[in-house]
């Protein structure tokens, strides 16, 4: 008798880098951080111009929880639908004494994927 056990197939998978921007020069946000990370084998150079793009095209201002909450869930939108091979996309803006996160795909569903982001985000407060 032959006793068959599942495994996960790990040929053939492929490994996306995360990558983390910290911005604090957006227009809008006033001297605000913003922290883009994206785990993708997408081609990031014009990763800048787009978070760029997206702050000065703000048709509203930043004054509440609310509006960081629709900016960081807004730049995750966008940064989805032109990433197409995006695994997992987060922005995390800090506000005075708060935290608003946008998490999407990998970010949102395992939690190593948001310890590692947050141990990141974290270390990258030092640079």
């Amino acid at each position: 008798m032959v006793i068959e056990t599942q495994s996960t197939k790990i040929i053939g998978k492929e490994y996306s880098p995360l990558t983390v921007r910290k911005y604090t020069n957006l227009r809008n946000l006033n001297g605000i951080p913003v922290f883009v990370a994206i785990i993708t084998d997408d081609n990031l150079e014009g990763l800048d111009d787009i978070v760029h793009s997206y702050a000065n095209g703000l048709q509203y201002s930043l004054s509440t929880i609310q509006d960081f909450r629709r900016f960081a869930g807004g730049l995750t939108e966008t940064l989805s639908q032109i990433y197409k091979r995006a695994e997992g996309i987060a922005v995390v803006v800090f506000p005075d004494k708060a935290a608003v996160a946008s998490l999407w795909g990998d970010f949102m569903n395992h939690l190593h994927c948001r310890m590692e982001l947050y141990f990141i985000i974290n270390t990258m407060w030092h640079l």
